[in-house]
This record gives structure tokens, sequence and C-alpha cells, in this order.
């Protein structure tokens, strides 16, 4: 794997983990930006590779993270579930990209 390429599921995954911690909510404007440029950078591989469930699944996260309309889910408990769900499927398609 080229190093450059390991940014894109390394960085969604220690943002979110770092988001699980209490912090303002400018962190978390920062970890939508983050989340929602690697997912479309996971798509757009995965595109080429015509993985297509993975290309759906990645723009599903891309659109749940954007950061230009919030999806507000209003519970920390909810977003740490979607969040540790969220970091599993990069972790297990990081091979892919």
């Amino acid at each position: 794997m080229n190093i450059d390429k390991n940014i894109f599921w390394i960085a969604p995954l220690v943002i979110m983990g770092i988001g699980l911690l209490p912090m303002p909510y400018g962190y978390y404007n920062l970890s939508r930006i983050v989340v929602s440029v690697c997912a479309i950078y996971f798509a757009v591989n995965l595109f080429k590779k015509k993985d297509i469930v993975f290309v759906w699944i990645f723009g599903f996260i891309a659109i749940l993270y954007n950061p230009i309309i919030p999806i507000h889910l209003n519970e920390k408990e909810i977003w740490t579930i979607v969040n540790i769900v969220t970091g599993l499927i990069f972790f297990s398609k990081k091979s892919s990209i």
C-alpha cells in the first residue's frame, strides 16, 4: 500500500476516535469534512473497481457526514455507534483503495 493512500482510511478512524471524547462543536465540523472527503475518495476508487455495493455505502457515509447540510442525530450515543460502524467499514475496505 502507498503511504499517501493510507491517510484516507487512517484519518477518519483517528478523527472519529478523538470525537468519542467530549469536544467543542467546531471539532465535529472538522470531522464531518474529513470523513466526507475520505468516503468520497473510497467511493471513487471502489467505483473504478466495480464494487458497486460499497460505492453506495461510502456514498451514504459521505452524505451522512457532509458538512454543508449536516444531519443531526441529536444524541452523542447514537453518533458513537454510527462512528464505530463507519470506522469498521473504512477499516474493512482499506485494502481496496
